[in-house]
């Protein structure tokens, strides 16, 4: 990928800016704005687009890395960046966190906003505006992100495990009660699945579907011979497979292969067997999942979070201020 000129960058900021602006409306529940940062920081925005597009022309992965970083943040303790925290039994050492990446990317941010607004712009917003821009990077629409949240103090490895995350061999009645257990439906538990349009899944996610004799019946053969080559034998950990077709861009295909039998993960193929989830994958197949998408999201970012006084700004990602 070649240099982006400021020019360039600064007009596709614009472009997203717009674009955002259609989608989301101005004021959000729990104590958030739109525009929160409108007098603090004004170029909150901006400058974390800014750092994420360097960090994505750096290593693309960030893009999925990051998108679920957000999810796996507000499903435990809320939306509070307390995924970030480092340190002995935090949630980042749990076993369902180990394959999270894409902190650089969130710290350079970070660290970008402090430069300019020290003290103003806590992790939890940063993260949230990091998420949007991953997937705008993807390919995806944006949205305006309502901020406002505070920084978590407690970060424990006990909480982040399936009883607020799902396990990729979820059932979709797991799915909807774990969603709705957080305010979300199950259209919205079936739009957000759909941030499986990028990335990719070690081999040992999906074992309960290849590793056995007969093979999941809901696999396409030849899908099912096709993951059976690059996970030969059951517990790889080691070896990735791309999440849907299109995996290094955001879009809609996952859908369409969850029709055709090729979801990756039981959580994923499942949903086309319920009747209760049956009828969102084929309404998000084509163009209404962006705007589903970015709806979905902003409905997720306010799950639980720390305004007013509580919590605080957090001057590092990783650390609680030490003052």
């Amino acid at each position: 990928m070649g240099k982006w000129s400021s020019k360039a960058l600064a007009t596709i900021f614009v472009t997203l800016a717009i674009a955002m602006n259609s989608i989301t409306p101005a004021v959000a529940h729990s104590g958030l704005k739109v525009g929160f940062y409108h007098h603090s920081c004004p170029e909150v925005e901006t400058i974390v687009y800014n750092s994420m597009v360097q960090s994505y022309k750096a290593n693309h992965t960030v893009a999925p890395g990051v998108l679920r970083m957000a999810f796996h943040d507000c499903f435990v303790r809320g939306c509070d960046a307390s995924v970030l925290l480092e340190g002995p039994n935090t949630e980042r050492t749990a076993l369902f966190n180990r394959g999270l990446h894409g902190f650089e990317a969130v710290d350079a941010a970070k660290r970008a906003v402090e430069s300019a607004c020290p003290g103003i712009v806590s992790a939890a917003d940063i993260l949230q505006f990091a998420a949007r821009d991953s997937v705008v990077l993807a390919g995806g629409y944006g949205w305006r992100v309502p901020a406002g949240r505070r920084d978590g103090k407690v970060s424990l490895a006990e909480e982040a495990t399936q009883m607020n995350l799902p396990a990729p061999n979820a059932t979709v009645s797991q799915l909807i009660r774990m969603f709705g257990a957080k305010g979300l439906s199950a259209s919205e538990m079936v739009v957000l699945s759909g941030a499986h349009t990028i990335g990719r899944a070690p081999c040992v996610t999906f074992d309960d579907r290849v590793q056995t004799s007969p093979v999941d019946p809901t696999l396409a053969p030849n899908f099912a011979a096709s993951l059976k080559r690059q996970c030969p034998y059951p517990g790889i950990g080691s070896t990735s497979v791309n999440m849907d077709s299109t995996t290094r861009r955001f879009d809609s295909q996952y859908y369409k292969d969850i029709i055709r039998g090729r979801g990756l993960l039981t959580s994923d193929q499942g949903l086309l067997y319920d009747s209760r989830t049956k009828r969102d994958v084929h309404a998000n197949k084509g163009s209404a999942f962006y705007r589903n998408f970015a709806q979905a999201m902003v409905a997720m970012s306010r799950i639980e979070v720390l305004t007013g006084r509580s919590g605080e700004i957090r001057r590092q990602v990783g650390e609680v201020n030490k003052y």
